[in-house]
């Protein structure tokens, strides 16, 4: 287990909300809805400004607010995010000067990326999370923020739902709830966002749009990009993970214990085991030299 990252307060009542947070967390029958509600509620009564600064194992440090059910559950465990993930993006340095956090919500993976790569580029579709995307990376030279929903094709305008009481649940479409946000975004293509022949590290989670974004990135997949996507618990038929065994010269992998290539939609869907998880893979084409360091780099003891 990797040790347990340094937190800073950004106050006195940052400090004590998190307090109070972290015994609300340790008892036995809250479970993540239950942990959400107690957070929103809780946070009615303190500063909206009390947040923590988690110290990333690469340098950086990404600000959590408390009134962030979701990403204040890490803070609270103190360990590295999507232990996988990171492997992953580590054993990549060298091999690629490019990153890409496609979907990067608050800029967790930027601000991990950033000292690792020359060049980060951040795409978030929702506004106000953008908002705090900008805060994370403003300070980093080499991050590149753009507020888009990544898609097949460029400068399209797409509706975009921010639901109420989970940021992490947004995404394209207009089935939004009578407490959701809807705003208007524009789109891009990875295509049309990395330059032609550039060979990068792609982190993509756009809830739901996954397909729509690989077919926006045929061109940067057989330039040697390589694919961290996900692919949810809840979804049977392994949607993204099939489109992209159907693509000539693309390979898949399991990413959960190192790197294991997957064949199939039923060796896809076994690596799944609950429904409410998002389960990340990795697919490049096989020509790749980015993916041949990368499976280099888990094959090594």
């Amino acid at each position: 287990m990797a040790d347990k990252q340094a937190l800073t307060f950004t106050s006195s009542g940052a400090k004590a909300q998190y307090i109070v947070l972290m015994g609300l967390f340790r008892l036995a029958f809250l479970n993540r809805y239950l942990f959400g509600i107690f957070t929103r509620m809780l946070a009615r009564f303190c500063a909206s400004e009390n947040a923590v600064l988690l110290s990333l194992s690469t340098g950086g440090q990404f600000k959590i607010y408390l009134n962030d059910a979701y990403w204040t559950r890490f803070a609270l465990y103190r360990n590295d995010y999507e232990l996988e993930v990171g492997a992953i993006i580590q054993k990549a340095r060298g091999h690629t000067d490019v990153f890409c956090d496609l979907g990067a919500n608050k800029g967790y993976w930027s601000v991990f990326a950033a000292p690792l790569f020359r060049k980060v580029f951040a795409v978030e579709a929702s506004s106000a999370t953008f908002k705090i995307l900008a805060e994370n990376t403003g300070h980093l030279s080499g991050v590149s923020r753009r507020w888009a929903a990544i898609y097949a094709k460029s400068d399209e305008e797409l509706s975009f739902v921010n639901v109420h009481n989970s940021h992490a649940s947004a995404r394209l479409g207009d089935d939004a709830g009578s407490s959701d946000n809807t705003e208007t975004v524009q789109t891009i293509a990875i295509d049309d966002l990395l330059p032609a022949k550039t060979m990068a590290l792609i982190k993509l989670d756009v809830e739901g749009a996954e397909i729509s974004a690989i077919n926006g990135a045929r061109r940067t997949l057989l330039d040697g990009s390589v694919l961290i996507y996900e692919d949810h618990g809840s979804d049977m038929a392994c949607a993204p993970s099939a489109h992209l065994l159907g693509l000539t010269g693309i390979r898949v992998y399991s990413v959960q214990n190192g790197l294991k290539q997957l064949h199939s939609v039923d060796e896809v869907l076994a690596q799944k085991g609950e429904k409410y998880t998002g389960y990340n893979f990795l697919a490049g084409h096989k020509d790749s030299a980015l993916l041949a360091g990368v499976l280099e780099g888990f094959a090594k003891p």
